[in-house]
């Protein structure tokens, strides 16, 4: 494919959910995209989904918790797309809801690995790309629930929710967010951070029930459930140049559920 001098942004985690919501929304701001993702079926629907919207879209099948796949495929798509503008670390999840008490050490380092170390190996093989550029904007997907250990709303019986390894990861993305807007700024490399509140994707339904999903809305400004694009905007924002002069932020996404 040829290459071009349209920004382009990879996302992870971008064939489902909220990380498609991002793809599709940069697509449409005028970025050319690459969907990573580790689901070769979903992948594949996103690759289909958007042939004639995004012609040039690239996309490489991934698990972003190997330091190797990340390595090799990010190197194979910043080679093909001949540059890389922007990264949104979108790819993580709650993998298990058990309390530490119940959590074994290997169940606690999977979710760490999962949330925290995967942004870390993205986002250090898109730097050589970067720094060569002399800009960059890494966008980094966090979640509110490291402003409230998790939200109260999933605490109440019969609906504990002890998602101590989750949220100990994304408090670690805002860390590393921070840390590295620090680092990066004399390179001209932007570092931001999104945090989402509790959005029901089709993964999260399958975890919550209904009732716990009509708490969440209880609890936020915005009488609505949350939509996987909701935070879309604040992404393309954050990869923009509108935002050029914001690093080390984290801009929080949840209808008013988090304030204060």
């Amino acid at each position: 494919m040829a290459r071009t001098e349209r920004p382009v942004a990879i996302v992870t985690g971008a064939a489902q959910g909220m990380g498609r919501a991002h793809l599709e929304g940069l697509s449409r701001a005028g970025f050319r995209v690459a969907c990573v993702d580790h689901a070769a079926e979903a992948l594949d629907a996103v690759v289909e989904d958007l042939r004639l919207e995004a012609p040039d879209l690239l996309s490489a099948l991934v698990d972003v918790t190997s330091e190797e796949a990340v390595e090799h495929s990010f190197a194979r798509l910043i080679t093909e797309a001949g540059r890389c503008d922007v990264l949104v670390n979108n790819a993580g999840g709650a993998a298990t809801g058990k309390g530490l008490a119940d959590m074994t050490l290997g169940e606690f380092e999977a979710e760490l690995r999962l949330n925290l170390t995967s942004q870390f190996l993205c986002i250090r093989a898109v730097l050589p790309a970067m720094k060569r550029q002399g800009a960059g904007s890494i966008v980094n997907i966090a979640s509110t629930s490291v402003f409230s250990g998790i939200t109260a709303a999933l605490h109440r019986p019969p609906l504990p929710a002890n998602l101590v390894g989750y949220v100990a990861a994304k408090g670690g993305v805002v860390g590393l967010t921070r840390a590295l807007a620090r680092e990066l700024g004399p390179t001209g490399i932007r570092v931001n951070a999104v945090a989402p509140g509790f959005t029901p994707t089709p993964r999260v339904k399958a975890t919550f029930p209904a009732e716990a999903v009509a708490r969440m809305v209880s609890d936020q400004a915005f009488a609505r459930v949350q939509e996987p694009d909701d935070a879309t905007g604040a992404v393309i924002f954050l990869a923009s140049s509108a935002s050029r002069f914001v690093t080390g932020q984290v801009i929080r996404v949840d209808g008013g559920g988090s304030m204060g």
